[in-house]
């Protein structure tokens, strides 16, 4: 974008037909609270709400880590994406024509190019499962249970048994190393050309929590001599294996609704429990738990649920559900096990949806679930000694390493002992003395950052708060709120009477907006501010200005004071020369002086301090 007028129309067609609280709900689950709409913030880790929408000015802003901004700001935050390209999935929302956004010939930004690459492909494999070519894929999906209703609402296609099916469909739009970096192709070991990294498979396109493809699934062809059964897309900028769950998309609003998430291990299983209702189910992709499945999972589900086969539950998936079980206190974590052997879609089958929600509601939390199974698998007999201290020696080593893979809160810690006890039937004053010697585990503040650990940052020390700096913040905050106050506000002070930094930039482009396009449009406004930090800073102090009773009153009060600060800001020469003075006159004026100095420092600012 140019900062044309053509492309300001635009941007603001955009804001004016989104609406912000029904953009945020579709990732926050939100409450309403007065005027304003909370949730937990999904731009950090936190137990408490800080995170607010307000809808009357368009804007979000989370109180913990300080984001906030209009629902362009959100997107590109939430997807790691450019502003045109955050504009573009916006406008498609909102029914605007997406050929509008690039309409100056400019080319989308990478992340966008592999987004389209991913949609290409995934109609490519849904003609191909269609073709007389995809016969024997259709009765496969036929056998196990698909309905063709399921097949359409998951975009389940077919990569045909070729080297250069998909190379060769989609290269006269993308070139190869694109499609490369999309994951979709592989270049050849010589060096020379590319090759499809999907052959003879049943596609399953990975969505993201918005719907839109990020990867594939391809479950090999019964027949097949390839001994992957399930193969997923490489890492891409789009697509991180551990912080994704296949069928999301569509399982949020009963996870919204229900505040519980199931998770099993294939793609069948999720399409099967959705076809039979149960749609709040979804896959990690046949990895174990990790702490960014919980982050995604925890912006709509207070429980989640593991699905496993009681005689074969992986003991690395239970052992890391445990693991997380005490390490994270945002949603609770327990498995079920599905008996006889059977795997998801296979019990749907047998038994149906009604039994099936049963079993979820039967599950144990992840403590309990492991010790049944340590006992199962250890244990011959109710009266067997040695079977039953080897499942003790071995749960107890199991939680001394889990309590030392992260921070554990010490009153979680403590009512996990006491379940522990009455499962191991060992007093807790003895659990306690076997971890006393121990480390008691990371504290937040030296926890390790890990690509599969969300941190608790803390922020540095703020710096000393002067009066100046209350006083310029309270009139940028009331200028936010009543633009109207700008015509005689503009007559005392301009922006260059600010302090340099954030607030002198952000106080000459408001200047500069009011002078030339008139009383700005907050969410808007908020556009034009390149710098994040003086967005950030402008977004608090609008969000905090909402909730002042008379934001004229603090408005005027930060006026005075810059207004006396520059009366008392005689040149020094000056005061030096009456200083030397004996005269009466100029003795009073030298008096005068040092009274109109002695001014209020403006203590009593309602605002945390930014900068």
């Amino acid at each position: 974008m140019d900062g044309t007028l053509r492309d300001s129309d635009l941007k603001a067609r955009v804001l004016d037909a989104t609406n912000i609280v029904e953009l945020v709900g579709r990732t926050v689950a939100l409450k309403r609270r007065g005027k304003e709409f909370v949730g937990l913030c999904p731009f950090h880790q936190e137990k408490t709400p800080s995170f607010s929408v307000n809808p009357a000015k368009q804007l979000f802003y989370c109180q913990g880590c300080k984001v906030g901004g209009n629902a362009f700001d959100f997107v590109m935050k939430r997807d790691r994406l450019e502003f045109k390209d955050a504009l573009r999935q916006l406008a498609q929302l909102a029914g605007i024509p997406v050929a509008e956004i690039h309409r100056d010939g400019q080319k989308p930004g990478e992340m966008q190019v592999l987004r389209d690459a991913q949609s290409a492909a995934c109609m490519f494999f849904e003609k191909q499962l269609a073709s007389p070519a995809g016969q024997a894929a259709r009765d496969y999906l036929a056998s196990r249970g698909f309905t063709a209703d399921s097949i359409q609402r998951f975009r389940i296609g077919l990569a045909l048994d070729s080297w250069d099916g998909l190379l060769n469909a989609l290269s006269r739009k993308f070139a190869p190393p694109q499609l490369a970096l999309a994951g979709l192709v592989k270049p050849r070991e010589s060096g020379s050309g590319f090759y499809d990294a999907f052959r003879n498979r049943v596609m399953f396109p990975i969505r993201d929590a918005e719907g839109r493809i990020i990867a594939f699934g391809g479950r090999v062809m019964p027949g097949s001599d390839d001994k992957a059964k399930y193969l997923n897309s490489p890492e891409t900028a789009l697509f991180e294996k551990g912080r994704c769950a296949f069928g999301i998309d569509l399982a949020r609003e009963k996870i919204l609704a229900s505040r519980l998430a199931a998770v099993v291990e294939g793609y069948t299983d999720v399409v099967m429990a959705h076809q039979f209702g149960c749609t709040n189910v979804v896959s990690t992709l046949g990895t174990a738990l990790t702490p960014r499945h919980m982050a995604l999972l925890g912006r709509f589900a207070d429980k989640v649920v593991l699905l496993f086969d009681p005689d074969s539950a992986g003991d690395t998936a239970v052992d890391r559900a445990v693991e997380l079980f005490l390490t994270q206190d945002k949603v609770e974590i327990a498995v079920a096990g599905l008996p006889d052997g059977l795997d998801p879609d296979e019990f749907l089958l047998k038994r149906g949806a009604a039994v099936f929600d049963e079993v979820l509601a039967g599950a144990t939390d992840a403590l309990t679930y492991k010790w049944r199974q340590l006992v199962r698998k250890l244990s011959r007999s109710s009266g067997d000694l040695t079977g039953q201290q080897k499942a003790v020696d071995e749960y107890l080593a199991l939680l001394g390493a889990a309590r030392q893979s992260g921070f554990v809160d010490p009153i979680r810690w403590g009512a996990a002992l006491q379940r522990v006890s009455r499962l191991t039937e060992i007093p807790a004053s003895e659990l306690q003395r076997r971890f006393k010697s121990r480390p008691a585990g990371k504290t937040r503040s030296s926890q390790a950052a890990g690509p599969d650990r969300p941190t608790t940052s803390v922020p540095p020390p703020a710096p000393p708060v002067s009066g100046r700096d209350r006083a310029e913040r309270w009139i940028l905050a009331g200028l936010l709120r009543l633009p109207g106050e700008w015509i005689r506000v503009q007559l005392e002070i301009q922006p260059e009477d600010f302090a340099e930094g954030p607030r002198r930039v952000l106080a000459d482009t408001y200047w500069r907006h009011q002078r030339d396009e008139g009383e700005p449009v907050l969410s808007h406004f908020l556009d034009l501010l390149d710098d994040p930090a003086v967005k950030a800073m402008a977004a608090q102090l609008a969000e905090e200005a909402e909730r002042l009773d008379d934001p004229e009153l603090w408005l005027n009060s930060g006026l005075q004071y810059l207004l006396s600060e520059r009366r008392r800001a005689l040149p020094e020469k000056e005061v030096s020369q009456l200083r030397g003075s004996t005269s009466e006159s100029d003795v009073g004026s030298l008096q005068r002086i040092f009274e109109s100095s002695k001014i209020d420092d403006g203590r009593r600012l309602p605002f945390r301090y930014v900068g």
